[in-house]
């Protein structure tokens, strides 16, 4: 607002409701059994609702080769006899 050669500035106050938190949940999962790659499981006390992976993507226990314990051949190395460090 103008009025005569001032500026006027009017103060606005403005109210801002904030919605309440929901406490945080400590999921407590129920996971269907397992049928195919993955399960959905439902908290017993929010009701929500998540997707589970049924196995590990990169590592399966059931393939014959999917043991993580296997690792790669190392290459032979020549020691040098004549240098005792």
């Amino acid at each position: 607002m103008e009025h005569r050669g001032c500026v006027m500035r009017q103060k606005v106050k403005e109210r801002i409701e904030e919605k309440p938190e929901k406490p945080a949940c400590h999921h407590f999962w129920d996971i269907e059994v397992a049928n195919g790659p993955s399960s959905i499981g439902t908290c017993r006390y929010c009701g929500e609702k998540k997707e589970f992976l049924n196995a590990f993507p990169t590592f399966n226990p059931l393939k014959k080769n999917g043991n993580p314990l296997n690792l790669p051949k190392m290459a032979n190395v020549k020691i040098d006899e004549e240098n005792n460090s």
